[in-house]
């Protein structure tokens, strides 16, 4: 697998921040939970219990709203929606989540009111 690059490679420093989130991959309409650690103005790094999307994957992301997990499976639940591509991915060993994926955005939607 692909290793993150360092801090010292960043173009944009990262804001620590923790949500839940959900992504689908290439547009499909399964969506995989997932816990989003940290962003920047051009990315996001998440951890996921399930295999990740293979590198150059174009994700849907959707940041859920709140701070419960009750929205998952509530497609009107509001949420801030972004497009990204998989940059990088590892293997976590002491986590519980089993992998983390670094991501570059493509663009972003936010949710109309």
């Amino acid at each position: 697998m692909k290793l993150s690059k360092n801090a010292e490679q960043r173009k944009t420093d990262r804001v620590p921040h923790e949500a839940s989130v959900r992504y689908s991959v290439g547009g499909q309409d399964e969506y995989h939970p997932a816990r989003m650690f940290n962003y920047s103005s051009t990315g996001m790094y998440l951890e996921l219990q399930f295999p990740p999307p293979k590198l150059g994957a174009n994700l849907l992301i959707e940041v859920m709203d709140g701070d419960g997990e009750e929205p998952w499976f509530d497609r009107n639940a509001p949420k801030t929606c972004y497009y990204a591509k998989v940059i990088w991915k590892k293997n976590l060993t002491d986590n519980q989540a089993h992998y983390g994926v670094g991501l570059r955005y493509l663009s972003m939607n936010t949710p109309e009111g």
